[in-house]
């Protein structure tokens, strides 16, 4: 069955999509009535010309007062997607018309550069960065509601925008081990109990000229854990994959740390491979 025409009550995602296959079809040099008919046939939504008039000329946006966010591969948008697969998390409250995208973590850097970050994607100035006494951390944090939910899908249709070039291969690779990596004299190390995440980070890695070895097992399921002197139960499996100490100062090249303690580690690291 069709659908009615206008598109006022559809929900944001689809409307943000006819929108910008709208401004597409336009830059193409179609007309008003191709267009009309163009996206009648690739989506089965018929549009007005007042709709598309207004979307053209700028008098109008589909999203209101949602802002827009544009999916475009970028190091600030890699960046952003491996921090979410590690310390960042993601709310909703439809009720408010509040999704928020938070991150808190105990290095101020690393959540200046998550906020820089988003204030690049969502053409905003960054969110604020706070220091919480009570849980000892730096909290950062802003609603979005196209970008929460880009945020939540599925790693498979995210990995074309992390491959899309070696400074967005390295960019999510930061963001990824910011959050789960450790460094302790020459051993460098990323945890997760994802193995689905872990052979996405080999297989960038090993692009880029990085030797690891893994993932191999950390602990099972059914155990206790800690994370800043905090014991959680340990719902599943735990992994790591260890960066080979010839690939250091390759990592350090081609990934790095925003983290400072993670990357004066590292330098040193490199340093004492370099004199050895």
């Amino acid at each position: 069955m069709g659908s009615k025409k206008g598109v006022k009550k559809r929900p944001t995602t689809e409307r943000d999509r006819l929108y910008r296959l709208v401004l597409g079809l336009r830059e193409d040099g179609l007309s008003y009535n191709q267009i009309i008919e163009r996206v009648e046939v690739e989506t089965g939504v018929t549009l007005r010309k007042s709709h598309i008039s207004g979307w053209i000329n700028g008098k109008h946006r589909p999203l209101g007062y949602v802002r827009a966010f544009d999916a475009s591969p970028c190091a600030e948008l890699a960046y952003v997607i491996g921090v979410s697969l590690g310390d960042a998390s993601t709310s909703s409250s439809p009720s408010n018309y509040n999704h928020k995208i938070k991150l808190r973590v105990i290095d101020e850097e690393f959540a200046q550069e998550f906020a820089r970050c988003l204030g690049v994607l969502l053409g905003r100035t960054p969110p604020r960065v706070k220091w919480h006494e009570k849980t000892h951390s730096w909290h950062t944090e802003l609603s979005s509601l196209l970008l929460m939910r880009f945020l939540r899908r599925d790693l498979v249709v995210l990995v074309p925008l992390i491959e899309h070039c070696p400074r967005c291969m390295g960019a999510f690779l930061r963001g990824f081990y910011d959050s789960e990596a450790s460094i302790r004299g020459r051993q460098l190390r990323v945890h997760n109990g994802d193995l689905d995440k872990l052979k996405l980070v080999c297989r960038l890695l090993s692009s880029l000229g990085i030797e690891t070895t893994g993932p191999h097992l950390r602990g099972e399921k059914g155990g206790t854990g800690s994370i800043k002197g905090k014991l959680y139960h340990v719902n599943k499996d735990q992994y790591y994959v260890y960066v080979r100490t010839s690939s250091l100062l390759a990592f350090s090249y081609s990934v790095g740390f925003t983290i400072v303690r993670k990357q004066e580690r590292l330098k040193e690291a490199v340093m004492v491979r370099g004199r050895g």
